[in-house]
């Protein structure tokens, strides 16, 4: 089940059994908070496991099936629950499961689940099973819908361009980032409307926003600019294996752009193909594409590949880098 679908099915009555599979960590923490308020708990009354150990699946077993003792329910939480997705002999668990304590509750969480095995099989058929995946670019937009709803606020055109834009940088869309960015806002702006001025204001920068003036200069055609930016960022040159990937990721969006532009695709229909958040970044990206030909755009892709590889086992470094930055700016 998607998120909502799975808070609406804890609302019809609780499951004994919960199975919160994906990477969206937002997802995975609100589901718990959710069940364990159901039970009128709090998380000092959960016993927690880390599979993460390879401790015996019967340890597991036993936890999950012991009575309660001073508390009115005995609830577990499996983490890194990587059985999902392993070969194995687990009967002893499928059984347990089948025939839970009324008063025993387990919710496993794992990053991914092998839908093919036998244990997701007969899991999946008595529990509630989350799909906590990440948003994806072009959700965002639903997502600060029932955000601004559930706030009481509105947001202008202008602001719901910078608002994109600067999602749109983020390697990763973080839930919870936006999460604290928008409640925060909320407080800060006295009326329902929420403005473009208001977001440059308070809304903090993450940490990796900074590196994305490099791709501006570079996109402008102003190669010292672009230089002296890796420079001061490489002062922690830690940020090399970000850099390149956000390179990379700009890139691989220019090659898309160009490929569905040839066949006659409207640049604000690429939303979808560019995996951005509104048709006003797809038509930002269509456009600089059209400054690259399709051979640069190939060999800098191949050339960022080699140097991620040549950084990681220290046979490259900045310069090779500062390189190919200036190929791009000299298009």
């Amino acid at each position: 089940m998607k998120f909502k679908d799975f808070m609406k099915d804890i609302d019809g009555g609780l499951k004994h059994v919960y199975l919160l599979c994906g990477q969206e960590k937002f997802y995975i923490d609100k589901a718990i908070e959710k069940i364990l308020s159901k039970l009128k708990i709090t998380r000092q009354d959960v016993f927690t496991i880390d599979f993460k150990e390879k401790m015996p699946i019967t340890d597991v077993v036993n936890a999950i099936d012991t009575a309660p003792f001073f508390s009115k329910y005995n609830v577990v939480i499996v983490r890194n629950a990587t059985f999902f997705s392993e070969d194995g002999k687990f009967d002893s668990l499928e059984k347990v499961l089948k025939d839970m304590m009324p008063a025993n509750y387990v919710i496993f969480v794992a990053e991914s689940a092998d839908k093919r095995r036998k244990l997701y099989k007969a899991v999946s058929k008595i529990a509630a099973v989350l799909d906590a995946e990440p948003l994806k670019a072009w959700e965002v937009g639903d997502w600060l819908n029932e955000k601004l709803k559930s706030l009481g606020k509105n947001m202008d055109g202008q602001a719901r361009r910078f608002f994109s834009e600067r999602i749109e940088l983020l390697p990763e869309i973080s839930l919870w980032y936006l999460e604290n960015e928008m409640n925060k806002i909320a407080e800060f702006v006295g009326g329902k409307d929420i403005t473009a001025n208001a977001l440059k204001t308070i809304m903090t920068e993450p940490p990796e926003l900074s590196n994305f003036a490099i791709i501006d200069a570079i996109n402008a055609k102003k190669p010292e600019k672009a230089v002296m930016i890796l420079q001061n960022a490489l002062r922690d040159i830690n940020k090399m294996p970000l850099i390149i990937g956000l390179l990379v990721r700009n890139i691989r969006q220019f090659m898309t752009a160009k490929i569905y532009l040839k066949r006659g695709t409207a640049e604000r229909d690429l939303v979808k193909p560019l995996e951005v958040t509104s048709p006003y970044i797809a038509q930002k990206i269509a456009a600089v594409s059209k400054s690259y030909s399709s051979r640069i755009l190939e060999e800098v892709f191949l050339e960022l590949a080699d140097l991620d590889f040549n950084f990681k086992t220290g046979r490259a470094g900045a310069e090779a880098l500062e390189k190919i930055i200036v190929k791009l700016c000299r298009r």
